[in-house]
């Protein structure tokens, strides 16, 4: 049995096709600072959350750890990060920002959250409060079949 309903016009589709468009643009608009949407998204996670280890910043980043073994090798090689020995766990490696990661982020930062504003053009503050609660519900509900499984 077939339905009158177009798959283009269910949510999940639209909320696919939006995130498709946004990773196009932002790998497009990072470009400009020699940085991949992965690399924006780990040096976010590490900024956000120091001293996680690479299995907590690949859940973070949607990406596996090996994904982010890579990640850290390249942004090692660039030296936007650094590592450092824990200062409360001798044997621990911490990966950190350097000085020129923190502005090269913020750099990034600034392109994205201008990308955001032209994605949200046309709504007015409440309409985009309404929809980030309303994506926000999505995703709990989803988790909570996660957790039925």
């Amino acid at each position: 049995m077939s339905s009158n309903i177009s798959v283009r016009s269910l949510v999940g589709y639209l909320i696919k096709q939006s995130q498709h468009a946004i990773r196009t643009s932002m790998d497009q608009e990072l470009r400009r600072l020699d940085l991949t949407t992965s690399q924006y998204a780990l040096m976010t996670a590490i900024d956000e959350t120091p001293g996680s280890s690479g299995a907590e910043l690949a859940r973070l980043c949607f990406i596996t750890p090996q994904s982010v073994s890579g990640l850290v090798k390249g942004l090692l090689e660039q030296k936007l990060i650094e590592r450092t020995s824990s200062e409360t766990h001798g044997r621990v490696i911490e990966v950190r920002l350097s000085s020129r990661g923190r502005e090269q982020l913020r750099k990034a930062e600034m392109l994205v959250r201008a990308l955001e504003e032209k994605m949200l053009v046309g709504m007015t503050i409440k309409q985009r409060s309404s929809l980030s609660s309303r994506l926000r519900l999505c995703v709990e509900n989803l988790s909570k079949m996660d957790g039925e499984s």
